[in-house]
């Protein structure tokens, strides 16, 4: 998919150094999107994230250098059936929705997911959020609905890979 800042983005890339991994955790913890998140995020989960075969983060930049969209995906954890994956967190800067981002960070979360021959994707999002429309918009469809231990309603999503 041509996304409308083509010609100012870089490709998706994986997290490659630690560095990498500080620029993500800066973005997902910046006040515009840690308040979009509804929580804080913590550097130890994105390096065990980063140092794991099994799990990784993706991220897009605007060739200027900008970080304008991150995700992370694991293919194994205990809360995961033996061929499901999961984008654990995805975030796109206000500036750049709506220009196919999103769907680019998810598309190459997909096939890390594939490569560890995972079958079905899935994500949870608050069931009143904007972002329920993102995911019907890539293909994922509503699987179940449940409530954090506060009580906010939720929605796990999945997409057969």
């Amino acid at each position: 998919m041509k996304s409308k800042l083509d010609k100012t983005v870089l490709p998706v890339q994986a997290a490659s150094s630690i560095d990498d991994v500080e620029e993500v955790n800066d973005f997902f913890n910046s006040a515009e999107i840690k308040n979009e998140l509804h929580w804080f995020t913590y550097r130890d989960t994105l390096e065990r994230a980063f140092e794991r075969d099994d799990r990784n983060l993706y991220y897009v930049k605007e060739k200027s250098g900008t970080l304008i969209g991150a995700l992370m995906v694991w293919c194994e954890s205990r809360v995961l059936e033996e061929e499901e994956a999961q984008i654990r967190l995805v975030a796109v800067s206000k500036v750049a929705r709506g220009a196919g981002i999103g769907r680019y960070l998810c598309e190459g979360a997909e096939r890390f997911a594939q490569q560890h021959n995972k079958k079905q994707m899935i994500a949870d999002v608050v069931e009143d959020s904007p972002a329920v429309e993102f995911w019907k918009s890539i293909g994922y469809e509503v699987q179940s609905e449940w409530e954090t231990k506060k009580g906010t309603p939720m929605l796990t999503v999945g997409k057969s890979l």
